[in-house]
């Protein structure tokens, strides 16, 4: 089961939309997955696999474990989420 938390500043619309296609990218890689959606507040001592966010966050995790974020530029980017998150789950050795 791979733990995934989206981001955006509210953690209420955009991170919503990034939810949907990253379970998309998940299912299509026939992964089980427990997806939040969440702003950067709730997250602190939560456990995930990743947090896949975009570039504008960055500043507000910089004491988050980088190695676990996967950086978009548009949560509308399905293509992109796809391959990012895919590129991040090998890098990790979760797939």
């Amino acid at each position: 089961m791979i733990k995934v938390f989206t981001l955006c500043p509210q953690g209420l619309g955009s991170s919503m939309i990034a939810k949907i296609n990253v379970q998309k990218a998940l299912d299509a890689l026939g992964l089980e997955s427990d997806i939040e959606c969440s702003g950067v507040a709730s997250i602190v001592g939560q456990k995930y696999d990743i947090i896949v966010t975009i570039e504008e966050m960055r500043s507000s995790l910089e004491r988050a474990d980088q190695s676990r974020i996967v950086y978009i530029s548009n949560f509308f980017k399905k293509d992109e989420i796809a391959q990012k998150v895919e590129a991040k789950l090998r890098e990790l050795k979760l797939i």
